[in-house]
């Protein structure tokens, strides 16, 4: 069985922005090292072909895959965050503080199936915080950007529910 990523569509939209706003640079640091953002995401896929690597090859290598393209994603969004006038650091800062991107934010599960629904969830909760944040900043090319990594993370949900779906037929 074999399902892949699929490949970009149009050219990549730019890395630019409008004009600097620290507060926006503050936004997009939860989807970059927040617990549900890229960071987690990217380690996560990592840890689960780590592990499926001599029992799942074919998985393994989609999730390596997924994984770099979540890396794709945080390299975005750091880029638009130094443009922004922030400071890429592994950490968010929501009102009142700020906090370091943890190792305990991936989980440690094991069981394939169980891993792919944690991952088609983490997906949805990622598309979800990327719509609210089209919502607070007003600015075309963010906008932009962040609406081409919902189509990639609606990529890897396909493919995530294509394996569990094999995986459960499996039982």
């Amino acid at each position: 069985m074999e399902y892949r990523c699929r490949p970009p569509e149009p050219p990549l939209p730019p890395i630019r922005i409008e004009r600097k706003n620290p507060e926006y640079a503050r936004l997009l640091l939860a989807d970059y090292a927040g617990k549900d953002g890229e960071l987690t995401a990217s380690t996560q896929y990592l840890y689960q072909h780590l592990i499926t690597g001599q029992t799942h090859r074919q998985l393994a290598k989609d999730l390596i895959r997924i994984s770099i393209s979540e890396m794709h994603h945080m390299e975005r969004l750091g880029k638009l965050i130094v443009l922004l006038g922030g400071n890429p650091l592994l950490r968010t800062c929501p009102v009142g503080g700020c906090s370091f991107w943890e190792g305990c934010y991936v989980s440690p599960t094991q069981e394939v199936t169980k891993f792919l629904e944690e991952n088609i969830r983490g997906e949805k909760a990622a598309i979800a915080n990327y719509r609210q944040r089209i919502r607070q900043i007003q600015d075309r090319y963010i906008q932009a950007v962040l609406e081409r990594i919902i189509q990639e993370e609606e990529g890897h949900i396909e493919i995530f529910q294509k394996y569990l779906g094999h995986f459960q037929g499996e039982g």
